[in-house]
């Protein structure tokens, strides 16, 4: 079957898609959106931080400007926590009585704080209390209550007669965790990235897909209904006018997409000298900081450059299936206002593909192994499931390569599929086309074109 006259057919629809108000201010509003989320991320982070220094005055940053503390326990007395608070003024008391009216001196008052220490049965409890006027958060007081409650442990063994070393050892932080035999244990970051990779690079390509998808079938659509499709048929081959628009469209996808990437990435090196985002949490070198970058090593740490070029076949393989199919049913109607109708089948085919790529990794409590390896090999959702599995490595390079090929393979035979009936459909007018007729239409003889 000849596609001579396709590369018209592609400067053509690139031309008319690249100069639409539509395509112009999406591209525009999105690059905008995108750049104020990576300032936002990378700057504020910094300002809120500042602020906090410069309101608290604090070696702990705490906003409120008094404390009050009373201990009744015998464990410590009421100026062991007075250095906790750095400049914050300290009331200290060990009687009982005194919390009645602290009580309500902070219940009435704003920027205050009183924290008790009590026991009961053996039981010492630890309570911080804030003002009703929520001048003080509830995580602010927990956070004040808990570093009470760290200096009163160590207090509790100093009173044994624990040396200093001794102490931070016996209150040295203790994690637990749990793994399946024999599997390498997963980090809070590790799982995370494990999480959001596949939700992200599975979205990435479904937007792409809707998107791209409606202006494949809607430019077609009206081209058909509006006769405009008649004029091109006389210089092109029907085949070549599909073959056009998918090639220009997906051009298009691209263009944008990379233009979106570029814009972050500005954004990113603009602002990058100017915030405690990213780039002062690298900077850091807290705990944090160096399991966050641990556990993108162990995700990311083993990608090659066969890994990249088979992650971009699986990203042009999905869009040419997802972009014939919607091909196709735009060529199938005779009306424009049969399309949404028409392209109900379409979205649900994509939105089914994307909720078997990305769902087996949210049911972390269910055996989902099936459900991830049919992911894989199935074209209808390998597309969203693979290039995240080849990034975390869930795949090794031979199972990759079965679930690309399988990919490839069915990819072009439905191509060959639309090679047969496109002629047919391109031309059909009347009521909208149903699938049974279309797989009719490839058993017919197809004609020389």
């Amino acid at each position: 079957m000849s596609v001579t006259g396709w590369q018209k057919i592609f400067k053509f629809t690139f031309t008319q898609q690249i100069k639409q108000k539509s395509f112009i201010i999406s591209t525009t509003l999105i690059s905008v959106l995108i750049a104020a989320m990576v300032v936002l991320i990378n700057i504020l982070p910094g300002l809120i931080s500042s602020g906090d220094e410069q309101g608290g005055g604090t070696a702990t940053s705490f906003s409120f400007t008094k404390m009050y503390l009373v201990d009744t326990s015998d464990i410590t007395d009421n100026t062991y926590y007075s250095e906790l608070f750095g400049d914050i003024e300290y009331i200290g008391s060990g009687d009982a009585s005194q919390i009645a009216g602290y009580t309500d001196t902070v219940r009435n008052g704003t920027k205050c704080m009183l924290i008790t220490i009590t026991e009961n049965d053996g039981t010492y409890k630890i309570l911080g209390m804030r003002p009703a006027d929520n001048s003080v958060s509830i995580d602010e007081a927990n956070a004040a209550a808990n570093t009470v409650s760290a200096a009163f442990s160590a207090g509790r063994l100093a009173k044994l007669g624990l040396q200093p070393d001794t102490i931070a050892t016996a209150t040295a932080p203790v994690t637990i965790g749990q793994v399946i035999a024999g599997e390498e244990e997963q980090t809070e970051s590790m799982f995370f990235l494990n999480m959001i990779v596949p939700m992200v690079t599975s979205m990435i390509l479904f937007i792409m897909i809707i998107s791209y998808g409606q202006i494949i079938a809607q430019s077609i659509a009206l081209e058909k209904t509006s006769k405009v499709i008649e004029l091109l048929l006389t210089s092109t081959k029907p085949l070549a006018v599909i073959i056009g628009k998918v090639s220009a469209i997906g051009l298009l996808s691209i263009l944008q997409f990379l233009i979106f990437i570029a814009v972050g990435g500005i954004s990113f090196a603009v602002t990058l000298p100017f915030g405690m985002g990213f780039g002062a949490l690298a900077q850091a070198g807290n705990a944090d900081m160096a399991q966050v970058n641990d556990a993108i090593n162990a995700v990311f740490g083993n990608i090659s450059p066969l890994s990249i070029v088979l992650i971009i076949v699986i990203f042009l393989a999905g869009f040419l299936f997802y972009a014939l199919l919607a091909g196709l049913v735009g060529a199938s109607v005779s009306r424009s206002e049969d399309l949404n109708s028409a392209m109900q089948p379409f979205a649900i085919i994509s939105v089914l593909g994307l909720y078997l790529a990305y769902f087996p990794s949210f049911m972390v409590e269910m055996d989902t192994d099936f459900l991830q390896t049919l992911s894989y090999y199935l074209p209808l959702s390998s597309p969203f499931a693979l290039p995240s599995a080849i990034l975390t490595n869930k795949l090794d390079m031979a199972q990759t390569l079965i679930c690309v090929a399988v990919l490839i393979i069915v990819t072009a035979l439905f191509a060959v599929f639309v090679a047969k009936v496109y002629h047919r459909i391109i031309v059909h007018t009347g009521s909208r086309l149903t699938i049974k007729q279309i797989f009719g239409m490839a058993k017919e003889t197809s004609p020389k074109i």
